[in-house]
Protein backbone atom coordinates (compact mmCIF):
# COMPACT_ATOMS: atom_id res chain seq x y z
CA UNK A 1 0.00 0.00 0.00
CA UNK A 2 2.83 2.75 0.98
CA UNK A 3 4.55 1.74 -2.14
CA UNK A 4 1.24 2.58 -4.33
CA UNK A 5 0.77 5.52 -2.51
CA UNK A 6 4.24 6.76 -3.22
CA UNK A 7 4.17 6.28 -7.16
CA UNK A 8 3.64 9.48 -8.89
CA UNK A 9 2.62 8.08 -12.51
CA UNK A 10 0.02 10.24 -14.10
CA UNK A 11 0.96 13.63 -11.66
CA UNK A 12 2.64 15.57 -14.47
CA UNK A 13 -1.18 14.97 -16.20
CA UNK A 14 -2.69 16.32 -13.63
CA UNK A 15 -0.52 19.33 -13.23
CA UNK A 16 -0.58 19.81 -17.39
CA UNK A 17 -4.59 19.86 -16.85
CA UNK A 18 -3.96 22.68 -14.19
CA UNK A 19 -2.01 24.73 -15.92
CA UNK A 20 -4.21 24.40 -18.89
CA UNK A 21 -7.63 25.16 -17.23
CA UNK A 22 -5.08 28.48 -15.90
CA UNK A 23 -4.02 29.49 -18.84
CA UNK A 24 -8.12 29.11 -20.49
CA UNK A 25 -9.30 31.17 -17.90
CA UNK A 26 -6.69 33.96 -18.23
CA UNK A 27 -7.06 33.97 -21.91
CA UNK A 28 -11.09 34.26 -21.43
CA UNK A 29 -10.55 37.13 -19.05
CA UNK A 30 -8.53 39.27 -21.13
CA UNK A 31 -10.88 38.44 -24.12
CA UNK A 32 -13.85 39.58 -21.78
CA UNK A 33 -11.20 42.93 -21.10
CA UNK A 34 -10.94 43.50 -24.76
CA UNK A 35 -14.67 43.61 -25.21
CA UNK A 36 -15.08 45.93 -22.29
CA UNK A 37 -12.52 48.21 -23.68
CA UNK A 38 -14.41 48.34 -27.12
CA UNK A 39 -17.27 49.13 -25.89
CA UNK A 40 -15.91 51.17 -23.75
CA UNK A 41 -14.05 52.93 -26.96
CA UNK A 42 -17.40 52.71 -29.03
CA UNK A 43 -19.89 54.53 -26.15
CA UNK A 44 -17.48 57.66 -25.98
CA UNK A 45 -17.37 58.34 -29.77
CA UNK A 46 -21.51 58.10 -29.76
CA UNK A 47 -21.16 60.13 -26.97
CA UNK A 48 -18.79 62.50 -28.66
CA UNK A 49 -20.82 62.48 -32.12
CA UNK A 50 -24.19 62.81 -30.07
CA UNK A 51 -22.39 65.76 -28.78
CA UNK A 52 -21.54 67.88 -32.07
CA UNK A 53 -25.03 66.93 -33.44
CA UNK A 54 -26.77 68.26 -30.08
CA UNK A 55 -24.50 71.21 -29.70
CA UNK A 56 -25.74 72.70 -33.58
CA UNK A 57 -29.26 70.74 -33.80
CA UNK A 58 -30.86 70.61 -30.66
CA UNK A 59 -31.19 67.87 -27.99
CA UNK A 60 -33.48 65.67 -30.33
CA UNK A 61 -30.62 65.55 -33.05
CA UNK A 62 -27.86 64.62 -30.30
CA UNK A 63 -30.05 61.30 -29.55
CA UNK A 64 -30.04 60.32 -32.17
CA UNK A 65 -26.90 60.41 -33.76
CA UNK A 66 -25.83 58.87 -30.87
CA UNK A 67 -28.31 56.20 -30.85
CA UNK A 68 -27.53 56.20 -34.86
CA UNK A 69 -23.84 55.27 -34.46
CA UNK A 70 -24.42 52.47 -31.17
CA UNK A 71 -26.81 50.87 -33.96
CA UNK A 72 -24.11 50.84 -36.50
CA UNK A 73 -21.79 49.11 -34.22
CA UNK A 74 -23.28 46.00 -34.51
CA UNK A 75 -23.36 43.76 -31.24
CA UNK A 76 -21.25 45.79 -29.09
CA UNK A 77 -23.52 48.94 -29.31
CA UNK A 78 -27.30 47.17 -28.86
CA UNK A 79 -27.25 47.22 -25.17
CA UNK A 80 -25.89 50.61 -24.67
CA UNK A 81 -28.34 53.75 -24.48
CA UNK A 82 -28.18 57.71 -25.42
CA UNK A 83 -29.57 60.26 -23.49
CA UNK A 84 -28.74 63.84 -24.00
CA UNK A 85 -29.51 66.73 -21.19
CA UNK A 86 -29.21 70.95 -21.82
CA UNK A 87 -27.84 72.92 -19.04
CA UNK A 88 -27.58 76.36 -19.14
CA UNK A 89 -25.66 77.07 -22.60
CA UNK A 90 -24.04 73.60 -22.46
CA UNK A 91 -25.29 70.12 -23.77
CA UNK A 92 -23.96 66.74 -22.52
CA UNK A 93 -25.21 63.06 -24.06
CA UNK A 94 -24.24 60.42 -21.67
CA UNK A 95 -23.90 56.90 -23.10
CA UNK A 96 -24.84 54.38 -20.40
CA UNK A 97 -25.24 50.74 -20.74
CA UNK A 98 -24.16 47.12 -19.71
CA UNK A 99 -21.00 45.68 -21.77
CA UNK A 100 -20.97 42.61 -24.05
CA UNK A 101 -20.57 39.60 -22.04
CA UNK A 102 -18.60 36.95 -24.15
CA UNK A 103 -18.37 34.21 -21.23
CA UNK A 104 -20.70 33.08 -18.56
CA UNK A 105 -17.89 32.84 -16.20
CA UNK A 106 -19.32 35.20 -13.75
CA UNK A 107 -17.22 38.52 -13.46
CA UNK A 108 -17.98 41.45 -11.97
CA UNK A 109 -17.72 43.46 -15.22
CA UNK A 110 -18.77 47.27 -14.59
CA UNK A 111 -21.28 49.32 -16.99
CA UNK A 112 -20.15 51.17 -19.77
CA UNK A 113 -20.43 54.87 -19.18
CA UNK A 114 -19.43 57.86 -21.15
CA UNK A 115 -20.15 61.09 -21.69
CA UNK A 116 -19.09 64.17 -23.74
CA UNK A 117 -20.37 68.18 -23.46
CA UNK A 118 -20.21 71.17 -25.40
CA UNK A 119 -21.53 74.27 -25.59
CA UNK A 120 -24.92 75.02 -27.60
CA UNK A 121 -23.93 77.10 -30.43
CA UNK A 122 -25.57 79.86 -32.06
CA UNK A 123 -26.37 83.43 -32.06
CA UNK A 124 -25.85 85.90 -29.19
CA UNK A 125 -28.58 87.96 -28.04
CA UNK A 126 -28.03 91.01 -29.66
CA UNK A 127 -25.85 89.35 -32.99
CA UNK A 128 -28.17 89.80 -36.39
CA UNK A 129 -27.85 86.90 -38.51
CA UNK A 130 -27.64 87.03 -41.84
Amino acid sequence: MLRRLRDESGQALIEGLLALGLVVLVIAVGIQGFAYAHARSVALAAAQDGADAAAIEGTDAGTNRADALLHAAGGVGTALSAATTLSGNEVTVTVSGPPPRLFALGLFVPNVAASASLPVEGYADNEVTP
